[in-house]
């Protein structure tokens, strides 16, 4: 990364640098922290068009007084730029601690903050209802899309994957029609990975303070947002499904934006989706990269969908 890039990145947007401080983590993209008080990104693999949907979401989301970092436009009042040639964006920086006590680093057992979660997730839904934004997001983030690359892959026919994609294909089918009949289920923007890990939390109080990294949105079924949600709040100790706790979460997101009654009978249909294709994704990589997979379960979200659909 050039230095002299970065900085005149952050002098067209009136931020003449003190301190740039590179930040840990994040697979899609490389961030700094600028003097304390923004963040700056450059993204690796999203395009501008999906960056700059991204970031008009987000501007939109945070004028309305929605918990997420804005963008910072440029002096031409562009909402991106480039750094080294890659789209790239400076937000105002967001304070909070992450959660701790995740098992794995991932999952929590903390319903109060999962419910949270949910009627943030619904408050989003609720502000940008209807909403279009400027620049367009890939649909190959779409769960639907992402379980018909895999069921096309010579991965489906893996002797120990059968059972799994005996049930996934019959997912697949069932969601198939439900794509091509959606009446009653809402669409919209969906952050598409509403975890702990994205959550910015008050130190004294636990309260949310932020939802940050919008780097995988895109426009779907709304209820996607649960998937994600589920997958980290809705867990026994052993990683297996609790439909208990999935019905709260649920529950709480029904509370801030009530359900369809399409969308309640298919809610955690949805959320089973939205885990096949974070198994079949994570399943997909461990192939390639030629480890030994013994079970679909050695992937926690596909032990997710197992689950829902046993």
């Amino acid at each position: 990364m050039s230095a002299s890039d970065l900085t005149g990145f952050l002098r067209g947007r009136g931020v003449d640098p003190v301190s740039v401080v590179p930040l840990l983590g994040g697979e899609k993209n490389r961030s700094w922290l600028v003097d304390g008080a923004f963040v700056a990104r450059s993204y690796s693999t999203s395009t501008p068009a999906e960056v700059e949907y991204e970031l008009h979401a987000t501007e939109f989301l945070a004028q309305r007084g929605f918990p997420t970092p804005a963008p910072v436009r440029a002096d031409d009042g562009s909402v991106w730029g480039t750094i080294d040639d890659r789209p790239a964006a400076l937000f105002t920086y967001a304070a909070g601690a992450h959660p701790t006590d995740l098992l794995d680093g991932y999952f929590s057992t903390d319903l109060r903050l999962g419910r949270a979660a949910a009627g943030l997730a619904a408050q989003l839904h609720v502000l940008t209802a209807d909403q279009s934004f400027p620049g367009r997001r890939n649909t190959r983030l779409d769960p639907l899309e992402r379980i018909g690359t895999f069921l096309r892959s010579p991965y489906a026919d893996v002797p120990v994957l059968r059972e799994a994609t005996r049930r996934l294909t019959a997912l697949h089918e069932k969601i198939a029609d439900v794509y091509a009949n959606a009446t009653g289920l809402r669409q919209g923007l969906v952050h598409n990975d509403i975890s702990a890990v994205n959550l910015l939390l008050d130190e004294v109080t636990g309260d949310i303070t932020a939802l940050i990294d919008f780097d995988d949105c895109m426009t779907s079924f709304q209820l996607y947002d649960l998937g994600r949600i589920a997958e980290t709040w809705g867990r026994t100790p052993d990683r297996h499904a609790d439909l208990t706790r999935i019905k709260e979460l649920i529950e709480a997101y029904d509370a801030t934006r009530p359900l369809s009654d399409r969308e309640a009978e298919l809610a955690v249909d949805l959320i089973a989706t939205y885990a096949a294709a974070t198994g079949v994704d994570i399943l997909t990589n461990m192939l390639r990269a030629g480890a030994d997979v013994q079970s679909p379960a050695d992937s926690y979200s596909m032990l997710f969908f197992l689950d829902l659909t046993a």
